[in-house]
């Protein structure tokens, strides 16, 4: 009877014991999120913002103060190069006129660093003092300038033509960003006018800065001319637009989350490795910060999974792992 007594106080008591330590066992287990490293294509880019505009407009001038006798086209026409826009009587002398021409391409081109040829003032003359007025490209009749006596003023265009050669946005692009930035580059270009997003081509990059205010003061910027590939009804000339600029694209990058990497305080970084399940501390090398996280040239594999929260675990903890699926490709 005392052996039967003090075999079912032992078995109580191993039971306990395996109870305590399964507790204990649960108790220092610590779930931890992980993801699996794998090589991405990932791109660098610049955003910047800016408007949407015509990539060509011209406007066409009389040749002196003259009277309007016959208006062709009005606002929303398409003209061909060549086709008439305006017959015109001078008011000015012949004399009058070429001080007029010479004074005004004089100012013009002090004002623009760019030498005005006449032709753009006037055009093939029908008689002495009559002349027509005729379109330099062709596009569509964005203005058409008459005062309410029906004349035309020197200097202020008669009618100004947007070519059809389409559209294209001309970006802001600020200083520390602009080195990155070359001609032919592709861009991604989206807006809140439109819900299409178009691609495009750096045009042209601005030879000199200017400085423009800011919502957080002033700033130095590039102009940047990004053209826009097959334009639809929905993007407009003023329109807002932003640019995402692509300015260099590399394959087979290993990317770690930046919630997975972590800083010692001599700078060295480190992740929380998953082998088996423990985590374990294995120093990094990182290069290149990205959407999804920081590009990764040392300490881990293709394939390894890292900790996502590694603040709370310790280094050789026991862990329960929960996989997180990574992002297939990874963006600046």
């Amino acid at each position: 009877m005392k052996k039967y007594v003090q075999l079912i106080t032992f078995t109580c008591m191993a039971i306990a014991a395996i109870l305590v330590a399964g507790r204990v066992m649960k108790s220092r287990t610590t779930q931890a999120t992980v993801v699996k490293v794998s090589s991405l294509t990932v791109e660098s880019s610049v955003t910047c913002s800016g408007k949407v505009e015509r990539v060509s407009v011209r406007s066409v001038y009389p040749p002196a103060p003259a009277a309007v006798q016959k208006v062709y086209v009005e606002i929303g026409d398409h003209v061909e190069d060549g086709d008439p826009l305006m017959d015109i009587l001078v008011t000015a002398s012949a004399s009058e006129t070429e001080i007029l021409q010479e004074t005004y391409a004089a100012l013009l081109s002090e004002y623009t660093q760019t030498e005005i040829p006449f032709s753009d003032f006037s055009s093939v003359g029908q008689e002495e003092d009559a002349q027509q007025l005729t379109a330099p490209i062709s596009g569509e009749v964005t203005a058409v300038s008459i005062t309410n006596q029906g004349t035309l003023e020197f200097g202020k265009p008669a009618i100004t033509i947007a070519s059809d050669e389409g559209l294209q946005v001309r970006l802001s692009v600020n200083e520390s960003q602009i080195s990155d930035i070359q001609v032919g580059q592709p861009a991604e270009i989206t807006g809140v006018g439109f819900h299409t997003c178009y691609t495009g081509t750096v045009k042209s990059i601005s030879s000199e800065a200017k400085q423009v205010v800011s919502t957080t003061g002033q700033e130095t910027v590039v102009e940047v001319v990004v053209s826009v590939d097959n334009p639809g009804n929905d993007i407009k000339p003023g329109y807002t637009a932003k640019a995402k600029i692509i300015t260099a694209q590399n394959d087979n990058v290993l990317i770690a989350p930046y919630e997975a990497v972590r800083a010692e305080e001599d700078g060295s970084e480190y992740v929380l490795k998953l082998k088996g399940q423990r985590a374990v501390k294995t120093p990094v090398e990182t290069d290149g910060e990205f959407e999804d996280g920081f590009g990764v040239t040392s300490g881990i594999e293709e394939g390894d999974q890292i900790i996502m929260n590694p603040d709370a675990i310790s280094d050789g903890e026991h862990v329960v792992a929960q996989v997180e699926e990574a992002e297939g490709d990874s963006h600046d």
